[in-house]
């Protein structure tokens, strides 16, 4: 276990800065807390001491950090739901699923942590199975499987509420 300089620490902070709060910013729907999210992940990666194999294990560290920073201030916040327009107006409309993206973006909201993970992570984020296997430390097979019944459980959730429309 090694300390980093802080030419390493900067050049990583550089380096994944941008990813890691696209990343906070998908589960917060907040800049503030977002900014907070990645700070304290850099943080822990200060105070880690951690030899990482190669960059890739490192920036899935980051990742897998990041999202756990998230999930607890959303688990802190669970009754707060923050939705900037300007986000919401730019998603993806999910491959034509629906054409209301704020419907789209409620409904993943819907599903529970492990499939709005993964949707995120895939759709939003463009990561592929096999980085999303290693980010959560799951096999490529379930990763896969994860997100087969992730799309499916968004599916159902945005035809009925249409069909309650």
């Amino acid at each position: 276990m090694k300390q980093l300089t802080d030419d390493q620490f900067e050049v990583i902070v550089n380096k994944f800065s941008k990813t890691l709060f696209k990343i906070a910013y998908n589960y917060t729907r907040d800049t503030y807390n977002s900014e907070d999210i990645v700070q304290e992940t850099f943080f822990k990666l200060y105070r880690a001491h951690k030899d990482f194999k190669n960059e890739d294990h490192l920036k899935y560290w980051l990742i897998r950090v990041t999202i756990n920073n998230s999930l607890d201030v959303i688990r802190k916040k669970q009754n707060e739901v923050l939705i900037d327009d300007e986000y919401v107006n730019n998603l993806p409309d999910n491959n034509g699923l629906a054409t209301d993206k704020g419907l789209i973006f409620n409904c993943i909201l819907e599903l529970k942590e492990s499939y709005k993970t993964i949707i995120i992570l895939h759709y939003y984020d463009n990561y592929s199975i096999k980085e999303i296997a290693s980010i959560l430390k799951i096999t490529e097979t379930n990763a896969l499987t994860r997100l087969n019944r992730a799309r499916n459980k968004l599916k159902n959730i945005i035809i009925e509420r249409k069909n309650n429309e």
